[in-house]
């Protein structure tokens, strides 16, 4: 009796020394499994080819071909997207006009590559034709100050309509000056000439201004308000704004959703719901702000922190955004050009070092930029009083 007893027990522990590990590996290659569907399903979404999520218990990481970061359960990510391996020549060369130095504080560039700058030390707009070795004067008086229907008193900003005519952010003269295709004499079609104010029908300080597609309406980064307010490109002089992003109550800055800290430029993302992209000057940061909305969404920066590593911006002065819609900022304080890569708040320095200098590698107080249509990048490098071309490689 005792002996049966025996085998049974020993039977017992054999089936079970067989079955629980069997049990245990067919558990793991379940996880494992579930763990692989999931980084298939994530690298097959649209757009998101070079993304790698890998899931665990415990945290979800990210990567990318150059940065890895980890994210803990219920966190937002930083990394994510899918074109971002763009790059420059980090050499720039020195655009010329008659072998003098061209110099901008804002560029803009046409659809046949044609560049305008607005030189506000010099109180002019120039225009540089592709492949031209000269450039023309075609709004104010160069080197000459004034607050006529010619002259202008430290433009900030330029833009160029579809039927040539030209918009003059006009800023110690708190205007905007539009000159008809064919003149030569500009009218003013927002804020009150040489009145700074914070009435609807003022400007005080204006930095940067944007169009929608049709230019139809523009929108004016009022620094001095800390707002920005909206025109018809048909108003005159006197007419009232609309008040669109800010509090809109005058001289009320913050680093909050709601508020505005200092803004300088402004572009309008009709790719992208129709949605405000502000650079806060003062506050060192990025803002999304959805038309008609009533707060918007830091997308670049540190409120109101200012410092130069990856995640912070120094008195950023102009922004753009490429096709794959990533993001670049002009630092004006950290001498550089950040890239940021599409739904990332991670900068990468794409031009300049972080140190001002006037070499073909380094940028001084740089204020502006655009791409041409080969995606060369031109940079105002304000500091240096020079225009910097980069190619793209």
């Amino acid at each position: 009796m005792r002996s049966k007893f025996t085998w049974i027990i020993f039977a017992i522990v054999i089936i079970a020394g067989i079955t629980i590990p069997t049990t245990i590996i067919l558990t793991k290659k379940r996880n494992v499994a579930e763990t692989n569907l999931t980084t298939i399903i994530t690298t097959t979404e649209k757009e998101s080819t070079t993304l790698v999520l890998t899931t665990t218990k415990s945290s979800a990481t990210i990567k990318n071909s150059s940065t890895t970061t980890t994210a803990e359960p219920g966190s937002t990510t930083t990394q994510a997207g899918s074109f971002c391996n763009s790059s420059w020549s980090t050499t720039g060369i020195t655009l010329l006009s008659s072998s003098a130095k061209l110099s901008c504080t804002r560029l803009f560039i046409d659809s046949v590559d044609t560049l305008y700058g607005a030189d506000k030390d010099r109180h002019y707009v120039w225009k540089l034709s592709k492949n031209a070795e000269n450039a023309t004067v075609v709004a104010g008086v160069y080197g000459s100050i004034g607050s006529d229907n010619v002259k202008l008193q430290y433009p900030e900003d330029v833009h160029v309509d579809r039927y040539g005519n030209i918009y003059v952010l006009d800023t110690n003269n708190q205007r905007i000056q539009k000159i008809i295709n064919g003149t030569t004499h500009a009218i003013t079609i927002a804020g009150l000439t040489g009145s700074a104010g914070y009435s609807l029908n003022q400007l005080n300080y204006p930095r940067g201004f944007a169009f929608n597609p049709t230019d139809t309406f523009m929108y004016i980064a009022d620094r001095g308000c800390h707002r920005v307010v909206r025109f018809s490109t048909n108003s005159s002089s006197g007419t009232d704004g609309v008040v669109v992003a800010g509090l809109g109550r005058g001289g009320f800055s913050g680093n909050t959703s709601k508020t505005l800290n200092g803004p300088w430029s402004i572009r309008y993302l009709s790719s992208i719901h129709y949605d405000l992209l502000i650079v806060n000057h003062n506050g060192h940061s990025v803002i999304r702000w959805p038309l008609g909305g009533t707060s918007g969404t830091f997308v670049a920066g540190l409120p109101g922190i200012s410092c130069s590593n990856s995640t912070c911006l120094f008195e950023p002065a102009d922004v753009r955004i490429d096709d794959s819609l990533n993001m670049y900022v002009v630092e004006q304080k950290n001498h550089r050009v950040q890239m940021f890569c599409k739904n990332s708040d991670v900068g990468v320095t794409v031009i300049g070092n972080g140190v001002s200098g006037a070499s073909s590698t380094q940028l001084d107080s740089p204020r502006g930029m655009v791409f041409d249509s080969e995606m060369n990048m031109y940079v105002c490098d304000t500091g240096n009083q020079r225009v910097q071309k980069f190619l793209k490689l």
